[in-house]
């Protein structure tokens, strides 16, 4: 049998991913996002659901709502339509949407078709994104070009340490890889963020990359575990000894807050509008979903994945309507209580909070 080409197991991965993620149970088993935890105390005036301002500020333009559809695929034919599908629903309700790794298109641009989906979204904000590692590969000049080839947006570069120690084909070689960033960041001319894939961000992580970077996508622990989804790929047990292993999300944003002056996106295991609220009222702004859309998309189409998010997006208005919030800056200014497990953490790593937030 003949050995599969580098460029042939980029493909086939992009492939197993999706099914994987669709077909098994790849969810953290012992971890939650935290956001359970929090608790958002409202005002005393009653509002209007039709009053509420969800708008939204990013890359100085105006978004309608402060949620994101995560990076999840391309580079495959038939991943294609994925893209497209949220594409089109997302310019309905003009958020933005992320791609997944654009590494295949650098190999093979004959691929490149299936990351560029603005044709059919308009002017939605579009997020590219590329692995960490393949910054030893690719200089600012391919990342640049893989970029203008689909109209990027942003630059969104992953960090996934976890997942590659159990990918059959990992690349674990991160030396350096803070200084690359960096230099990227630099020389490419649309605005760079740093994003997990499912095992949060630190505070320390987080300060090294202060005022280096425009922001960072915690894409913390408690949704869906990549750890896990190698697992499966690598039909071993691996990665078992570490399915549960990350920072959760509503932990990570607050690290990341305390830590980084940027924007700060808060994804993983992000599923509803409460979710959404907590995690805004932590000090996020923007809040990224990957599986429900990418559920909502192989189920109704991008009929599916509109119904999904505008629904979403309704539940929030009534949420901060019952709440007494006209708009998302008197949300992030809301009094917090913080519950045990997550209070007891924040107080052991000594994490800064605001006044406004009560640790119980």
């Amino acid at each position: 049998m003949a050995k599969k080409s580098a460029v042939a197991i980029t493909q086939s991965r992009k492939l197993e991913h999706i099914n994987i993620i669709l077909n098994k149970e790849t969810q953290y088993r012992d971890k939650t996002t935290m956001l359970e935890c929090v608790e958002l105390a409202g005002n005393d005036r009653k509002i209007a659901k039709a009053d509420v301002n969800l708008s939204t500020e990013l890359i100085g333009r105006e978004i309608d709502a402060p949620i994101f559809v995560s990076g999840m695929t391309g580079g495959h034919s038939d991943v294609f339509e994925i893209n497209r599908n949220i594409a089109k629903a997302v310019a309905k309700l003009n958020i933005p949407m992320g791609v997944g790794s654009q590494r295949a298109m650098i190999e093979d641009k004959s691929l490149a078709y299936t990351y560029d989906v603005k044709k059919f979204a308009g002017n939605i904000i579009l997020i590219g994104n590329i692995g960490a590692t393949s910054l030893h590969r690719y200089g600012s000049e391919a990342i640049q070009e893989m970029l203008n080839e689909v109209n990027a947006d942003i630059l969104a570069i992953h960090t996934n340490p976890a997942q590659e120690s159990v990918q059959p084909e990992g690349d674990v070689d991160f030396r350096g890889i803070f200084k690359r960033i960096v230099e990227v960041a630099k020389h490419i001319r649309q605005p760079t963020i740093l994003k997990e894939v499912g095992n949060g961000i630190s505070k320390e992580i987080a300060q090294r990359l202060d005022g280096k970077v425009y922001g960072i996508d915690v894409q913390g622990a408690g949704g869906t575990t990549w750890v896990g989804v190698e697992t499966y790929r690598s039909k071993g047990e691996d990665g078992l000894a570490f399915w549960d292993w990350g920072i959760p999300t509503a932990l990570s944003v607050l690290e990341t807050k305390g830590s980084f002056g940027g924007k700060v996106f808060a994804s993983g295991g992000i599923r509803n509008a409460d979710d959404v609220t907590r995690a805004i009222a932590l000090g996020a702004d923007l809040c990224g979903m990957a599986k429900p859309v990418l559920t909502s998309e192989r189920r109704h189409g991008s009929d599916g994945v509109y119904k999904m998010l505008s629904n979403l997006i309704d539940e929030m208005r009534n949420k901060m309507a019952k709440l007494g919030f006209k708009d998302i800056e008197e949300m992030k200014n809301a009094r917090v209580l913080i519950r045990e497990p997550l209070s007891e953490v924040i107080k052991q790593r000594g994490i800064h909070v605001p006044s406004r937030f009560v640790l119980e």
